[in-house]
């Protein structure tokens, strides 16, 4: 969502501190993230490492023709021109992409029923990897957070909250869907979908500013006019959505995550308690992955939990 967060993400994932956020997960946890499935990942530092190399020497015809594909089955537009191809081959050079898109298969069937809920193309679940490469305690040095990267204001707006012991910014559930609720709303408000993605990213108000320089709402032509790091936000998107559409004909190899959110099971708590009490009854490492809400080892009365 802000921009801030995105600069950094684009500057990590050209580097090796392209785990910054994912390391972060990972020290917040206590390492829970990559032990939570041995056959998913093993170690992040092998995101970085990998040996792997991915196939990006196919012809253009055959990109077009991807592209074509893809635009004809969405309401999104997922434009192919050399913008959108010059990220496609970024993007390819990220080894740790295979991990992403496993983790994908926990996360991604709980952005579908948010976005399907409120009417809005199911393709937008591919803004959360371009957001926080599907971390749920993602965070920028301005304050965004969470899957779907929400600043304060704008979180609150949309029913997030923190206190000492539950932020909400981090519970995937309210995240999901405080983000689907705010991309249906910057959608009424421009009518275009690359127009509302771009808003997300740096916010309605440089948005109409570009409109107005530009004198046209055709978002590849107002472009320009939008805050650097919004620039690269929907080629960003375009390349997201074609590489997990088509990683397999790249010869990517992920390592699938072996459940998805929806095979968690809720509880209410009835009484104060802590994880470690509730690690008699269920897997305190699953526990600990499955609810980042929690920003103490304390549970409070009422609190709803998500076990396996």
């Amino acid at each position: 969502m802000k921009q801030v967060f995105f600069k950094t993400f684009l500057t990590l994932i050209i580097s090796t501190k392209a785990l910054q956020s994912q390391s972060q997960l990972t020290r917040d946890y206590g390492e829970y993230f990559i032990q939570i499935d041995e056959k998913y990942i093993h170690h992040l530092g092998e995101l970085n490492n990998s040996s792997e190399k991915f196939e990006t020497t196919l012809n253009l015809t055959t990109y077009k023709n991807r592209f074509k594909f893809l635009d004809a089955n969405t309401n999104l537009h997922i434009d192919y021109n050399d913008i959108t191809y010059t990220y496609v081959k970024k993007f390819l050079g990220y080894q740790w992409y295979p991990k992403i898109i496993g983790l994908s298969v926990y996360y991604f069937p709980l952005f579908e029923s948010k976005l399907d809920h409120y009417g809005i193309p199911r393709e937008l679940k591919y803004l959360a990897v371009v957001e926080s490469a599907l971390n749920p305690r993602a965070g920028s040095w301005a304050g965004a957070s969470g899957l779907w990267q929400f600043m304060p204001a704008t979180g609150n707006q949309y029913g997030l909250r923190k206190n000492e012991y539950i932020n909400t910014f981090y519970d995937p559930v309210s995240n999901a869907d405080a983000g689907a609720r705010y991309l249906r709303d910057l959608y009424r408000q421009f009518g275009d979908w690359n127009l509302a993605i771009s808003a997300y990213n740096c916010g309605p108000g440089n948005v109409n500013k570009a409109i107005k320089k530009a004198g046209t709402k055709n978002y590849w032509k107002l472009r320009k006019y939008l805050p650097k790091e919004t620039q690269a936000y929907v080629p960003s998107f375009i390349a997201v959505n074609y590489l997990f559409n088509y990683y397999k004909e790249h010869q990517m190899k992920p390592k699938y995550f072996r459940y998805s959110f929806f095979d968690l099971k809720t509880i209410k708590i009835s009484q104060t308690t802590t994880f470690t009490n509730l690690s008699k009854r269920f897997d305190y490492k699953i526990l600990k992955f499955a609810n980042p809400q929690f920003m103490t080892e304390i549970i409070p009365k009422g609190s709803i939990v998500y076990v396996r």
